[in-house]
């Protein structure tokens, strides 16, 4: 396995309100429902001078957007900043729930290692807290990643057990449905961070090559060399929604962030905290270790934006745009 220094500049997350949507490209429709008369006695319309009950007028939101140049395993924050009560986002033919921030009601959104590129529509449809419903439109640029392509070597015990397509179906299957969970509560703060460290060995999206056959897939993390026994932290402050042993990924822990953002840290030697259990960035979480399908010691590293595994490493450079 291949190594190679990892340059990283953790870039501070700044508050929503602070990033621009791309000026004066953004499309706003509001629609206001009908003020009606108050009824007085026997249903009858009241008296005049009596007061009836209207709609409050409120301004229609803004949409701020982290980037609108997004390559492909990218993620784009999208805020929306005004007296919303909720919403979604929907970009991709993928929906997500908007979540109440300290600034702004916001979605992380992911962008596939295999979503077409090209311009593309992103829309927010909202309802703010009078009951008036509206929707905001920008475009957003899917931009080609140029993928690496690494070759593997696995014993043929190893490809017999731990590559069998239906072992394979299944932990997907098991991680599609953790990684589907919402948590309408932002739990991250600031920062994100590199839980541990180590040399990349493989960046995320990379096509492999098993045992000399044609590279294919993408790989779903990043892959952090150290010795084992390294101590891994949590990334950011969020919730451990699983702490379990698994076929390919071996030890793992999932985090979950809020908002449909969580965080997954693979092939660990041990852990170091348990599920349903609270953590703040930079808290130990485990251990670095060589369990599951691995060719040596290293971490495992995941981020998943709504159910779209992304590139994790993203969230630490400042390319998303936050």
């Amino acid at each position: 396995m291949r190594f190679a220094a990892i340059v990283a500049v953790v870039a501070m997350m700044v508050a929503a309100a602070a990033c621009s949507g791309g000026g004066g490209g953004i499309s706003v429709t509001l629609a206001t429902p009908t003020p009606t008369q108050a009824a007085g006695a026997n249903g009858l319309p009241a008296a005049k001078g009596v007061p009836t009950a209207t709609s409050t007028p409120i301004p229609p939101p803004e949409l701020l957007l982290s980037t609108t140049d997004v390559y492909q395993a990218g993620t784009v924050l999208v805020s929306v900043v005004g007296e919303t009560s909720g919403g979604t986002v929907t970009f991709l033919e993928r929906k997500y729930q908007l979540t109440q921030g300290k600034q702004s009601m916001y979605a992380f959104v992911g962008v596939g290692t295999e979503d077409p590129v090209g311009p593309r529509p992103l829309k927010v449809d909202f309802t703010l807290k009078n009951g008036s419903k509206g929707s905001l439109t920008e475009t957003v640029n899917v931009l080609k990643t140029q993928w690496t392509v690494d070759s593997l070597t696995f014993t043929e015990a190893q490809t017999e057990a731990l590559l069998d397509p239906k072992v394979v179906e299944a932990e997907n299957q098991a991680l599609s449905q953790v990684y589907a969970t919402y948590t309408p509560q932002k739990l991250w703060d600031g920062a994100w961070q590199i839980p541990t460290e180590g040399s990349l060995t493989a960046r995320f999206g990379e096509q492999r090559s098993i045992n000399g056959s044609a590279p294919s897939g993408h790989h779903g993390g990043t892959d952090i060399g150290a010795p084992q026994g390294t101590p891994v932290f949590a990334t950011n402050n969020g919730r451990v929604v699983m702490a379990r042993q698994m076929a390919l990924r071996g030890n793992m822990v999932i985090v979950d962030h809020g908002g449909g953002l969580l965080s997954g840290y693979g092939h660990m030697s041990a852990f170091a905290v348990a599920e349903g259990q609270l953590v703040q960035a930079g808290d130990l979480i485990g251990y670095v270790g060589n369990t599951g399908l691995s060719t040596g010691a290293h971490l495992h590293w995941e981020m998943s934006a709504g159910g779209v595994l992304v590139d994790a490493l993203r969230f630490t450079d400042g390319t998303n745009g936050f």
